[in-house]
């Protein structure tokens, strides 16, 4: 520490650039040590990037909380929000002279702050302070020597009230283990915890609703797991169809979307980091406008009018209907087993169609086979679905299970409705389509990423490496390649999304051959060992670790 200070003392009044001599070597901080990964050019450019390593046993933790996934991912994530709490307090206006990520509820494998092998390492932004293009010396070396040193003391070490934390994010990321074991055993895809708070402050917030309803398991759905000695009891959702209806502002949608945020583990107190979910679970939506290249549409979408094969479907602006068919398909295409929809937000036509069209038109005048007609099928090939349907009603004739959200409380329908339609005509099935059912065949690299090569370049002449940029929250480039990640997969933050980018480029520059959902599975379980430090160019940018499926479902955007 001393030898930086004094390294900058001597560039006060300075030109700017010498800034960049600080990347040189790696700073001596005592218990820490601190190394320049970005130097900015000038104080108005994007800050610059600093790594933070320590031993573990330095900072007081036993060798304990690197031995398991659930351990590192535990102490990572509670340490992060520790840093960020206090960057945050030390500086509270837009003006701050050192950043953190600042995680979402989810618990995920972040490079802003990850323990491997013994090793702390922490990843910061700094603003190094100059007045025009002059080095303000004495107020950088205020920032890097006492003012970084102090946040890290007050946040990384240990402390009762840091082991307490730590070991409460470690219980909830085992009872998750469990129960994600448990459930294919019980014939489960997902399990909602009595107690669980659903609904959050607004659409703007991820908060928990301050007095909300807790959920309450109907007791013909309870199921309980016996963990560590003790009971939990709450929802399973069997395989199969699941139907959640119930009227507008009952609840349906806000348990429907709490299922699709729970594919990753939520931190305590969250309200929802009970709620568990097969992790290859994908929500399935409309995506108008969506790029689609090459994906086998021909289960859900006849051969278009003028003899336009399905088979091996293209087109640089999608439908709705088009869209989501393309998003289910290319989901099991990718391995995905469970699928989340929510009326809300599909294409009718993708749905359902009514009897009166259909006896209208005939099938040979309709390209578009709707859900309804292969949902059945789909279950037997060992697919479930989860669909919320307030009012596509042909759905509850095709449910192995639903459920009622009245007053966002939770009842069992399934004898109601027998009672109610079993037999009627208003709940007979959907005739189902004679077509054959037969899915897309899991693509390989070469063919499907090889013919993007060539755009895997830097974006422009003065750019010397590929570079992965997020362009508002919509955007992913990589290199020449764009794709619109805003409806893609399950990517809950900037630094998922740009982690995200950063696997697809790993991906297109070490080619294997193999089918792209296992070339991805192989990348992030690497990742999920060691964290991000094999991924060099993004170690100065805030990134996020996201499943491979939606590694792959970004890859089939680009263009």
């Amino acid at each position: 520490m001393k030898a930086l200070y004094q390294k900058i003392r001597v560039f006060d009044g300075k030109s700017y650039g010498l800034y960049r001599s600080l990347a040189d070597k790696a700073w001596d901080f005592g218990d820490f040590t601190l190394e320049f990964l970005h130097v900015q050019g000038d104080p108005f450019a994007p800050a610059s990037r600093i790594l933070v390593t320590a031993p573990l046993q330095t900072l007081g933790y036993g060798g304990e909380w690197s031995s398991t996934f659930e351990r590192k991912l535990a102490i990572s994530d509670y340490l992060l929000r520790k840093l960020s709490e206090n960057v945050k307090e030390r500086f509270p206006d837009k003006n701050a002279a050192i950043e953190v990520e600042t995680p979402g509820p989810e618990m995920l494998v972040r490079n802003a702050l990850w323990v491997d092998n013994g090793t702390l390492r922490a990843s910061l932004a700094v603003h190094l302070p100059g007045e025009g293009r002059k080095i303000q010396a004495e107020l950088a070396a205020e920032i890097l020597t006492m003012t970084l040193p102090d946040l890290l003391s007050a946040s990384l070490y240990h402390t009762p009230e840091n082991q307490a934390g730590i070991e409460r994010s470690f219980q909830t990321l085992e009872t998750r283990r469990t129960i994600l074991e448990e459930l294919p055993k019980r014939g489960l895809v997902a399990f909602v915890p009595d107690g669980a708070v659903l609904p959050r402050e607004s659409g703007l917030s991820e908060r928990p609703l301050s007095g909300a309803v807790p959920f309450e398991t109907p007791e013909e759905l309870a199921v309980t797991f016996d963990i560590g000695g003790k009971t939990l009891r709450g929802m399973g959702i069997p395989k199969g169809v699941t139907v959640i209806t119930g009227g507008a502002y009952h609840g349906k949608s806000t348990l429907l979307e709490a299922l699709v945020r729970s594919v990753y583990p939520h931190v305590p107190g969250d309200g929802r980091e009970g709620i568990v979910v097969e992790e290859s679970a994908f929500r399935v939506g409309v995506e108008d406008g969506r790029y689609v290249r090459g994906t086998d549409l021909s289960c859900m979408v006849r051969d278009l009018p003028g003899g336009v094969s399905t088979k091996n479907f293209s087109t640089e602006k999608a439908s709705g209907s088009t869209s989501e068919a393309a998003n289910l398909l290319e989901a099991m295409e990718m391995g995905s087993k469970t699928f989340l929809i929510d009326e809300d937000s599909s294409a009718v036509n993708f749905l359902i169609r009514d009897r009166r069209v259909r006896a209208l038109l005939g099938d040979d005048r309709e390209p578009l086979i709707p859900l309804t007609d292969r949902i059945r099928s789909f279950v037997d090939m060992g697919f479930s679905f989860i669909l919320v349907a307030g009012a596509c009603g042909d759905f509850l004739s095709l449910a192995d299970n639903i459920v009622v959200m009245a007053e966002y409380k939770a009842e069992c329908g399934n004898t109601k409705a027998r009672e109610l339609f079993g037999d009627s005509e208003a709940g007979e099935a959907p005739k189902q389509s004679p077509t054959s059912v037969s899915l897309p065949v899991p693509r390989t690299f070469d063919e499907f990423v090889k013919p993007l090569l060539p755009k895997v370049r830097p974006a422009s002449a003065v750019e010397r490496q590929v570079k992965v940029k997020l362009n508002g929250d919509s955007l992913l480039q990589v290199g020449q390649l764009v794709a619109d990640v805003s409806r893609a997969g399950l990517l809950v933050d900037k630094s998922q999304k740009l982690g995200t980018g950063y696997l697809a480029l790993n991906l297109c520059q070490n080619p294997e051959g193999l089918p792209l959902r296992e070339m991805a599975d192989k990348l992030c379980e690497k990742i999920r060992n060691v964290g991000f430090r094999n991924l060099p160019q993004g170690m100065s940018r805030y990134m996020s670790l996201p499943r491979a499926v939606d590694v792959v479902a970004v890859l089939l955007r680009m263009r």
